[in-house]
């Protein structure tokens, strides 16, 4: 074992090389390892050796964490993939060894090891691990030193993580019922052990360790009453608060500081944790937190007073905030009415944590992709400014004059700081338009922006005097943190603002294109996107002929960002491409040349290196928003769609770019159809090559593929059939059937088969074909399957009419077709969905009724098949379809790399 373990070091070792040939190999040796059996064991046991190197066991752990994601309970998709579960007596191994193994290794592998835990706790924890939960109760009673005990209380919180974003239901209650019975009397004991050390601790170091296991401990907690109050806890509460409150209001200690600014001290945790456990009661059991609640209050508010703009203490401040936030939304708001509360709280809280930082202004030159996650997309609820907005919100919403009038005030204030001297004081005016967006917006959604505003604030007024002339300025000026608010600004109240609005801010923001400040430019393409998306009663508030005039300087500028500092890879402006795209559709031709020679160029070369899912998204996007507008309307211009995009489509192919292949296979299906046959014999020659097990084996690849399968049967059958291919191509089908992930998809390209193949052409299949189903229907039948099943039969009796298919399916077994009508078709028509598979069903029927004598000598079946079928005329709702809208909804990049494939929107319904 000794041996495998140096054997397996040397290869991860290998993995951390400079050279990219040595990683490839060392990659190539890990996947055959991967399969050998006991391989995750010795994999543990690299993680836990000590004498080896930590860079090589953070890597080994990385890698032990992604076997347990994929193999520990392996999805339908990775199986598909290759993916088999790991063995029950190396899981067994993996149990008993984990636990004991996070107690005593470094931090960074610890996490590691803590997100795998977490994973196998998901499936397996409590039913199939009971011992688990016993064992760290007996290690936290057996006591031990600090360092130890912390060691036990990390493995408890990744177990009891999972329990803070789940619903509560009967099943997650007596779970949750069992966890705190098991090891909440023992949490509650190691706290007071804890904390009964706490005075007799003065070592820095071993007062930081101590605190570190009190936050876990507070963690724990908040994990373990997530989900709702239970008795059990409920009876502790006393001494919990008791504790809450111990180091809520504990007196700063000199030799907690950190010298980093930007580290939290041991003391800040402890109290940020406290916090956000107060507001968990707060929000969810206030009947029985009110006796604590004035307390809390002014222990939150102390704090508060004494918390600095250090970034260290952000946290700290943002949990205090919330919790005051959650007691002015609640019945116990009236605690701040006081005119001269509301005034401290604007001047001490809201300001302070409203005002720009320098490590903001920072972050905005130096790392603008920080910036705008934070400021644009909705993703700053860990910053201090966005506690503070969401405090001024909650006191609108009880004291809107009050307080309306009142931080009005200080926003004038701040912008007559700023008139005063602007070069000073820009900050004075960000804090003010931020303020504003605060008190302003009530309701807002990620595609509408606002949509129900304050009524004591007017917007049009804060607009023309304030945020025009910022748009308006040259791009030159100082203060580009101003014209980023300023557009954000825009881009908030998009939907309030008239048409005559937005058409005189839209040349505005196209110029602001051009700024040289990341933030600026990417906030102008975010704007431009979002104002296209605008629609009143259904319809775009702007129409393509608005921007007629402006699209050729539109587009140059555009994609002259790309050529900005570090936006050569800008989603921001790629996905603004793609809606001005698809917003002004045919009329884009006029500049799609050009277009289309910088999508290629960008293609090229982010080919060669794949880094940015999101932009390479949009990029594939724009592509195949172009092809649709100009190459439907234009079919002279898909030999140059073909001349620029195929170097980098051979490029992805040939150096096999993973990435990109489902992307490529789209666009390429896209061309395809839009060709009239015959089809060139470029694309004849990368047909065989499709169907080779290597695409085919990766899950994400699959849908793509499937759509690219389809167009050549659909525009090249009888080249498929002439150059021997049509085996291979029920080869797939029959590969995907196997599968529950992807059985759906093999039965498109059984319908293509029919659909576009005289049945000369694979007759001689269809016993195999029709036994594989039955084969299905039998040993693994899903609701999916039977739902295909029937679309699939409805089309082959809609194509060549149900004697034949009767024909056909009784050569497998004489009868089964009549069969397959009284125990599959009749029982499952009903419960049918889909516009498109009802349809069909309902014509099928139909023409089994009236052109199927067997059938009709069987009049149990035949009366039965008829009432079934007019029950299931009359669900209109059954029949009815819906247009998809491209590009209404987000996309999740995280999930993106997670699954494989994406759909490009410009491909629906084409």
């Amino acid at each position: 074992m000794e041996q495998a373990i140096q054997a397996l070091s040397l290869v991860f070792s290998k993995t951390l090389a400079p050279d990219k040939a040595i990683i490839q190999q060392a990659e190539l040796e890990l996947k055959t390892l991967t399969a050998q059996p006991g391989y995750s064991f010795t994999l543990l046991q690299l993680v836990a050796a000590p004498a080896v190197d930590t860079a090589v066991r953070q890597a080994a752990a990385v890698s032990f964490k992604n076997l347990i994601k994929y193999r520990w309970a392996p999805s339908d998709s990775d199986v598909y993939s290759g993916a088999q579960a790991l063995p029950d007596a190396e899981k067994a191994q993996i149990k008993a060894t984990l636990p004991n193994l996070m107690l005593g290794t470094p931090p960074l592998i610890q996490a590691q090891l803590s997100e795998a835990l977490s994973i196998i706790c998901a499936h397996d924890f409590p039913r199939n691990w009971p011992t688990l939960l016993p064992e760290l109760v007996q290690k936290l009673e057996a006591g031990g030193d600090v360092a130890t005990i912390s060691g036990v209380l990390a493995t408890a919180n990744s177990i009891f993580k999972r329990y803070r974003n789940q619903y509560s239901s009967d099943a997650m209650v007596q779970e949750l019922a069992g966890s705190q019975e098991a090891f909440a009397p023992a949490l509650l004991k190691t706290q007071m052990m804890l904390s009964a050390q706490l005075p007799q601790t003065v070592d820095p170091a071993a007062l930081r360790t101590l605190l570190a296991s009190v936050r876990l401990v507070f963690r724990i907690f908040f994990s373990l009453n997530a989900p709702g109050l239970t008795p059990l806890i409920e009876s502790q509460l006393d001494q919990w608060m008791a504790e809450f409150h111990t180091y809520l209001a504990l007196p700063d200690n000199p030799a907690l500081a950190e010298a980093d600014p930007e580290k939290e001290s041991a003391l800040d945790a402890v109290r940020g944790a406290a916090c956000q456990n107060i507001n968990l009661f707060m929000e969810m059991n206030e009947e029985e937190f009110a006796k604590y609640l004035q307390t809390f209050v002014t222990d939150v508010w102390s704090l508060l007073m004494k918390v600095t703009l250090k970034p260290g203490q952000d946290n700290l401040a943002m949990s205090a905030i919330r919790f005051l936030t959650t007691v002015s939304k609640s019945v116990h708001h009236k605690l701040f009415a006081d005119a001269a509360t509301l005034q401290q709280i604007c001047e001490s809280i809201v300001i302070p944590n409203l005002r720009l930082r320098d490590d903001d202004q920072e972050v905005f030159e130096m790392n603008p992709l920080e910036y705008i996650r934070r400021d644009a997309e909705g993703s700053d609820s860990d910053t201090r400014r966005r506690a503070a907005a969401d405090l001024v919100k909650s006191l609108t919403e009880k004291f809107p004059s009050q307080v309306t009038q009142l931080f009005t005030g200080y926003v004038q204030a701040m912008l007559a700081e700023y008139a005063a001297s602007p070069a000073a004081n820009w900050k004075s005016k960000d804090a003010a338009i931020y303020l504003v967006l605060a008190l302003t917006v009530k309701g807002k959604t990620a595609s509408h922006g606002a949509t129900s505003t304050n009524e004591f604030v007017n917007i049009q007024d804060f607009f023309g005097s304030q945020i025009l002339p910022e748009l308006q300025s040259p791009l030159s000026a100082d203060q580009p943190i101003l014209k980023a608010d300023a557009i954000k600004f825009v881009t908030t109240f998009r939907s309030l603002l008239p048409k005559e609005t937005l058409l005189a801010v839209f040349p505005l923001l196209v110029a602001l294109l051009g700024s040289e400040y990341n933030v600026v430019h990417s906030y102008a393409a975010i704007a431009i996107e979002k104002l296209l998306s605008v629609k009143d009663m259904g319809q775009t508030r702007l129409t393509p002929a608005d921007l007629q005039s402006q699209l050729a300087v539109l587009f140059e500028r555009l994609f002259a960002g790309f050529k900005l500092p570090e936006s050569s890879e800008n989603e921001y402006l790629m996905r603004a491409v793609t809606r001005v795209i698809g917003f002004v559709g045919p009329a884009v031709a006029p500049v799609a040349p050009v277009a289309l020679q910088e999508l290629a160029r960008m293609l090229l070369e982010v080919c060669k290196n794949p880094r940015n899912p999101g932009f390479n998204h949009y990029l594939f996007e724009s592509v195949a928003a172009l092809i649709r507008h100009v190459g439907s309307s234009n079919p002279t211009m898909i030999d140059t769609f073909e001349q620029l995009l195929f170097p980098a489509f051979n490029h992805v192919l040939q150096q096999d770019v993973q990435e990109f292949h489902p992307y490529v296979f789209q666009v390429f299906s896209q061309l395809i159809e839009l060709r009239a046959p015959p089809l060139p014999a470029v694309y004849l020659q990368i047909f065989p090559p499709l169907l080779h097990p290597q695409f085919w084996e990766r899950s994400g690849n699959v849908p793509a593929l499937v759509r690219l399968l389809q167009a050549y049967l659909a525009k090249a059958p009888a080249e498929v059939v002439s150059g021997g291919h049509l085996v291979a191509v029920l080869g797939v089908f029959q590969k995907l059937l196997a599968s529950k992930a992807h059985d759906h998809e093999g039965f498109l390209i059984l319908g293509s088969v029919v659909d576009n193949l005289p049945l000369t052409a694979y007759e001689q299949y269809l016993p195999t074909i029709f036994t594989l189903l039955f084969s299905r229907l039998q040993q693994s039948r899903t609701q999916k399957f039977v739902r295909s099943f029937m679309a699939f039969l409805a089309q082959f009796i809609i194509k060549h009419g149900p004697l034949v298919t009767m024909t056909s399916v009784d050569k497998v077994q004489p009868g089964v077709f009549m069969m397959l009508l009284q125990q599959v078709w009749l029982p499952n028509l009903l419960t049918l969905d889909g516009a498109k598979e009802v349809k069909m069903a309902l014509v099928a029927t139909g023409e089994c009724l009236t052109e199927l004598p067997p059938l009709q000598a069987d009049t149990q079946t035949w009366t039965s098949l008829k009432e079934t079928a007019y029950k299931k005329l009359g669900d209109k709702d059954a029949l009815a379809t819906g247009p998809v809208a491209p590009l209404e909804e987000e996309v999740d990049f995280e999930e993106v790399q997670v699954s494989g494939f994406l759909l490009l929107d410009f491909l629906l319904d084409f």
